[in-house]
């Protein structure tokens, strides 16, 4: 019975240190995933609960009361987290492992008197209590301006060290003179004015004539106490509004809004508040002319944002012939220009157009502006049998143009010399093939005998070589009327007519203004004949 009791109790015993391992092993399992103790700055913000979990991105939160716990005072602290439906005990420890932050003050006394060290400290950074003392005590007597050290200590024993000034004087630091008056005051250098009987400025005897700081020295009752002159601008700055007018989205920078700025520094130009580009119509924008002094003045000037609905116009656009398997150059004397963007590209689709078959074609010609306005224009395509080849005329003209031009010539010299060419070589005839000018010139040339066409062909031919910028034009004529054509040039300094036919009455229509066109159409025909054409369809000459 007895030995039944010692088994028994062995096997009770055994049990036990069954489950005391069971539930070493089962909490040792438990917190393998888990931080017991995390380390965090004094002072700073509540890590969140899952800094605890080794598995950072898994959900945990605080069973203890946080709020209870100061984060501003260094220790250890137990508390409880919960996560996945268990609870584990960890541990927070808050330290101060930084120094202390402060912001600094100079100090600037009248007479001596003892300074306590926090009277230098305007603000101080530190999550606890702080000690502020001198490294080395001033000399409060010492009349003049001395560095000043000081020890900051927190209650972690984290340390920092600071420099200010001690100034002791009866006279200002610094004060500020007009660089456009440079007139002295020595009462402006006195703290006190019943000082001023008893001062007297040694120096400087004028003020200096440029901008910078200089020395000065004021004696008061035998002492001479230091300052400084800061010669500066205390003039604001002046100027002239000048109201602005931009496309709408388009920027332009705020100097533009002002003219004639007076002031004996240089001023910068800014805008108070930015203008809307984007709305049309007319704003008031505020405008800030800063001196290098720092002086202001604020302006007023009107902005309109203009909103672009035109599209661009499409010059030059005619009929043209070409001939099979030839080279072409659809976009040759097609020029655009935008109300906006000036003259920008033409885009040509040729797609209709057969080179190797006799007929006549569709080509339109497209452009957009950069506001997405876009113009079209169609022009019929006869496509022709070659009668002269290219290689031919070019040859002819080569020939020519040596003989006429010299290569120092500029583009307009050699221009009069083809119109002089042109006008006296051919004899009017009154008849040419308009249907093909290549013939024309190489007739014109050859034969000397044609009409208007034929001058306008072999002016064609001739101007091309020279690489004059050109544009064919057609007269607008009513039914019953004769054809007339002739050219649009650009040398450079805009575009010119250009006719080389003979006049009756005589005519030197050579880089003429529209104006001198209509004026001789006035002279020789009623309702404007003579050279009437559609104006819609070409740019305008200069005035002269």
């Amino acid at each position: 019975m007895r030995k039944n009791k010692r088994i028994y109790r062995f096997y009770i015993l055994v049990c036990i240190l069954i489950t005391l391992l069971i539930l070493l092993f089962v909490n040792a399992f438990k917190y393998n995933n888990i931080n017991k103790k995390i380390v965090t700055e004094a002072g700073a913000e509540l890590p969140s609960a899952n800094v605890f979990l080794k598995k950072s991105t898994v959900q945990a939160d605080y069973i203890t009361d946080m709020s209870l716990i100061d984060l501003n005072q260094p220790g250890v602290h137990k508390i409880k987290i919960a996560s996945d439906g268990r609870k584990y005990n960890v541990r927070l420890e808050v330290k101060d492992t930084t120094a202390p932050q402060a912001e600094i003050k100079n100090i600037d006394l009248y007479e001596s008197r003892a300074v306590e060290p926090q009277e230098f400290i305007k603000q101080i950074t530190d999550a606890t209590s702080v000690s502020v003392s001198y490294k080395a005590t001033p000399d409060f007597n010492k009349i003049g301006t001395q560095n000043v050290d000081l020890l900051l200590v927190d209650s972690s024993g984290n340390k920092s060290e600071f420099q200010a000034k001690l100034r002791v004087s009866k006279t200002k630091e610094t004060i500020k003179v007009d660089i456009l008056n440079r007139a002295l005051n020595l009462e402006s250098f006195l703290k006190e004015k019943n000082d001023l009987p008893a001062a007297t400025l040694i120096e400087p005897q004028s003020v200096p004539e440029k901008l910078g700081t200089y020395p000065a020295k004021v004696l008061i009752n035998d002492i001479v106490y230091e300052s400084n002159i800061l010669v500066t601008d205390l003039t604001a700055p002046k100027g002239e509004t000048v109201n602005q007018k931009v496309w709408q989205n388009d920027t332009i920078e705020a100097s533009r809004f002002v003219s004639k700025i007076v002031d004996a520094t240089n001023v910068t130009v800014a805008y108070k508040e930015q203008p809307d580009f984007t709305r049309p119509g007319d704003q008031v924008v505020k405008l800030l002319l800063t001196d290098e002094g720092g002086n202001e003045t604020e302006l007023e000037a009107m902005l309109t944002v203009v909103q672009d609905t035109e599209p661009p116009a499409i010059y030059g656009v005619k009929d043209l012939t070409i001939y099979i398997n030839n080279p072409v150059s659809y976009k040759k004397g097609v020029y655009v220009y935008d109300n906006r963007d000036g003259e920008i590209s033409v885009s040509v689709d040729s797609s209709q157009v057969n080179q190797k078959e006799v007929g006549t074609y569709n080509v339109i010609y497209t452009a957009t502006d950069s506001s997405g306005n876009t113009s079209t224009k169609e022009a019929k395509c006869n496509v022709k049998e070659m009668t002269v080849t290219m290689e031919q005329l070019e040859a002819l003209a080569d020939e020519i143009l040596a003989r006429i031009t010299t290569p120092d010539m500029t583009l307009r010299e050699k221009a009069w010399e083809i119109y002089e060419y042109v006008n006296k070589h051919l004899t009017y005839t009154g008849y040419s093939d308009k249907t093909d000018w290549m013939f024309e010139a190489y007739n014109g040339i050859t034969n000397a005998v044609g009409d208007c066409f034929t001058y306008f062909a072999m002016s064609e031919l001739f101007l091309n070589r020279i690489g004059m910028e050109t544009m064919r034009v057609e007269r607008l004529t009513k039914p019953g009327e004769a054809r007339h054509y002739w050219h649009l040039v650009n040398y450079g300094e805009g575009w010119y007519h250009f006719d080389a036919c003979i006049h009756i009455p005589k005519l030197v229509s050579f880089m003429l203004t529209d104006a001198e066109m209509d004026a001789f159409s006035a002279r020789v025909g009623k309702d404007n004949y003579y050279y009437r054409f559609d104006k819609s369809n070409y740019p305008r000459t200069p005035e002269k």
